[in-house]
């Protein structure tokens, strides 16, 4: 709903983030699709142990064969992206203690960075494997003001990835809202996919959400809104919708996706959710159409486990592997 957009903007300067129309895709740099996949059941535990004749793929709605299937070993470069903006002022220590935690989930071949952002974006830890350095470096977080979050995304991306090779995941602790960055959604969105980069969201909006309903301003706005259109639909609520299904597009188009704490004492778990499913993905391959009408091709994977809830990238960018 646009007019919720309108009704941010007059409260706050927020930027809405435009949807793209394409789902989740990732760029194809050789003869065959790769396609990392996380299963687990409803209690959100790994299934491991399964094999290729688990599993079934489609392309377009047709089954292809899968050429290759592991489970991923490779090692990891992940980037812990902390929003330090002004509304975490009161969060600091639980969001350090949950990122050290975080970062003593991985093996030694792994690799960790720590950045901070609100309005710039901050490198306080470069790449390690030691988590008393990443506690020792957390130490410096002090919270900023403005958030420019896309921005911070295409930084990390450009400045920590380049020459990395393997799997390379963005780990972003952020409301989701940017008031502050000059690059669009449409770009980060182009960005992530093309550079095969993972983004991870753990999203503070409902826990954000209470603290901003009770802003005078917002509460004023909100209720101007609703006699100048005769609805009683809250505004609030329809813009952070919004927001959460931008953050949910942006982290599936990338291979990732978007937790929801509803508390800060869950900051941990969900960490811990993340590195595990991390450690635990499945990597199959299949080989693509000679031609193609369709740029953006369509993937479906399913498991035959009855209780498996499978997590993928949805669609692949087709390209002619004669060129």
């Amino acid at each position: 709903m646009r007019v919720a957009l309108a009704f941010l903007l007059l409260v706050s300067g927020l930027a809405p983030a435009t949807l793209s129309a394409q789902a989740a895709r990732f760029k194809v740099e050789a003869s065959f699709v790769k396609v990392p996949v996380a299963v687990s059941d409803s209690h959100g535990r790994s299934i491991l142990g399964l094999t290729r004749q688990d599993f079934r793929v489609f392309d377009e709605g047709e089954e292809r064969a899968i050429n290759n299937f592991v489970l991923d070993r490779t090692p990891l470069h992940v980037v812990l992206l902390l929003d330090v903006s002004g509304s975490v002022r009161e969060e600091i220590d639980e969001i350090k203690e949950a990122a050290v935690s975080f970062a003593r989930a991985f093996d030694r071949d792994d690799r960790i960075a720590v950045m901070t952002f609100a309005d710039k974006l901050e490198l306080v830890q470069d790449w390690t494997n030691d988590s008393r350095k990443i506690r020792k470096s957390l130490k410096k977080l002090e919270p900023g003001y403005r958030t420019a979050l896309f921005d911070a995304l295409l930084g990390v991306r450009q400045h920590r990835f380049r020459g990395i090779s393997g799997r390379k995941v963005i780990i972003a602790l952020t409301d989701g809202v940017d008031n502050e960055s000059q690059s669009g959604y449409e770009t980060v969105l182009k960005d992530m996919v093309q550079s095969d980069v993972s983004l991870y969201i753990v999203s503070r909006t409902r826990l954000v959400l209470p603290q901003i309903r009770q802003e005078e301003r917002v509460q004023f706005m909100n209720q101007v809104m609703k006699n100048i259109l005769k609805d009683d639909e809250d505004f609030v609520e329809v813009y952070f919708r919004e927001k959460e299904t931008a953050m949910e597009h942006l982290a599936k188009s990338s291979g990732g996706r978007v937790l929801y704490p509803e508390k800060l004492t869950d900051l941990r778990d969900n960490y811990a959710e993340i590195s595990n499913e991390l450690k635990s993905q499945y990597l199959l391959t299949f080989q693509p159409p000679l031609q193609s009408e369709k740029r953006f091709r369509d993937i479906r994977v399913s498991c035959s486990d009855p209780v498996a809830v499978v997590r993928y990238r949805q669609q692949y960018a087709w390209f002619s592997a004669s060129r």
